[in-house]
C-alpha cells in the first residue's frame, strides 16, 4: 500500500520537500516510514512516522547494516516496538526533535 496523498500533503507542509537526512531538496525524494516492516502495520500512515529521504539513501538504509545503524541512531528508523512520536529524530530541517501526528514539531531537545 502506498503512502496516502493526504499524508504526503501534510508531510510537505511540515518539512517542505527536503530530506530529513541531508537537508537536500531533490526530485528523487520518497516518503520513508520510520517504523517500517512489511505489510499493513496499524498506525503506519501517521505523520510522526514519515519523513522524506532520497531514494538512493533509502535503498542504502534498507540494504547496508552500517547505514541502517546510523538511521536508527538518528531516529530515522524506529523499532516496531517503539512509538514514533516519542522517539527523538535528528532531522535536517528541524534539528533534534519529536514529530507529532498533528504536524507539530517539538524542538529544543538536547543534542545527543
Amino acid at each position: 500500500m502506498s503512502t496516502p496523498k493526504a499524508l504526503l500533503k501534510q508531510l510537505e507542509a511540515r518539512d517542505g520537500h527536503v530530506s530529513a537526512w541531508t537537508g537536500e531538496d531533490c526530485p528523487e525524494l520518497v516518503p520513508q516510514h520510520r517504523q517500517g516492516g512489511m505489510g499493513g502495520r496499524r498506525g503506519k500512515h501517521r505523520l510522526s512516522n514519515v519523513v522524506w529521504l532520497e531514494s538512493s539513501l533509502n535503498g542504502l538504509i534498507e540494504s547496508d547494516p552500517e547505514f541502517q545503524a546510523e538511521a536508527v541512531r538518528r531516529g530515522i528508523k524506529v523499532s516496531g516496538f517503539e512509538e514514533p512520536s516519542l522517539v527523538p529524530i535528528v532531522h535536517a530541517v528541524h534539528g533534534r526533535c519529536l514529530l507529532a501526528d498533528d504536524g507539530t514539531v517539538h524542538t529544543g531537545l538536547e543534542v545527543f
